[in-house]
């Protein structure tokens, strides 16, 4: 299925967003209304209905928005000059910023993680797929200058940057406290890191 296309420069759109996350993270996503979306984002059911048909298509372009915005925050990230310890590290940390740290603190945290995989599948394994080209590229980019080394990996970027951020995903399993999440976060970077860097 064609995901909706969203427009993240629309005001209105945006409002709509934010709304709707400040409003699962409240409620989780099941016992969330329309009108609750509506209510925060400052406009009527009517109005609300005149960018998105129900919550599923609000939480998919949710789901969206993140990846989209994540992808971007990774790219700058591993642009910026240092070590692939310091660039995996800063990378890691602007894809699971501020709004991975309200859904790790959310109550209903675990079922927006469920939510996302049943009722934003698509729209979630795009976005994966999205990051992990992001630090693939990166990757190859990096080996071919002879600054890393694939070598500890079987030599594949694609499947080396599949397998960094499975264990990033991982790190979020049972709703760890955010700090806790980001301890991991940095030692899974360093060691990740220290591998790549390995005889380059």
């Amino acid at each position: 299925m064609q995901e909706k296309q969203i427009n993240l420069d629309d005001p209105k759109v945006t409002a709509i967003l934010y709304a709707a996350f400040d409003a699962f993270r409240m409620y989780g996503y099941r016992r969330t209304s329309m009108e609750d979306i509506a209510r925060g984002a400052g406009m009527s059911r009517a109005a609300l209905y005149l960018h998105f048909k129900n919550k599923e298509e609000i939480f998919r372009s949710m789901v969206g928005g993140y990846y989209a915005q994540a992808v971007e925050a990774a790219r700058a990230a591993l642009a910026v000059p240092g070590g692939a310890a310091e660039r995996l590290q800063a990378a890691f940390e602007a894809q699971t910023g501020e709004g991975y740290r309200q859904m790790l603190e959310s109550p209903h945290g675990e079922e927006l993680m469920d939510s996302k995989h049943a009722v934003a599948g698509a729209a979630a394994a795009q976005g994966e797929a999205a990051l992990a080209a992001v630090y693939a590229e990166w990757l190859a980019r990096e080996a071919a200058a002879g600054r890393i080394t694939l070598a500890p990996f079987g030599g594949d970027a694609a499947a080396t940057a599949r397998t960094m951020l499975a264990a990033l995903y991982g790190l979020k399993s049972g709703n760890p406290p955010y700090p806790e999440y980001c301890t991991g976060r940095d030692r899974l970077a360093a060691l990740f890191g220290r591998a790549l860097s390995a005889s380059a």
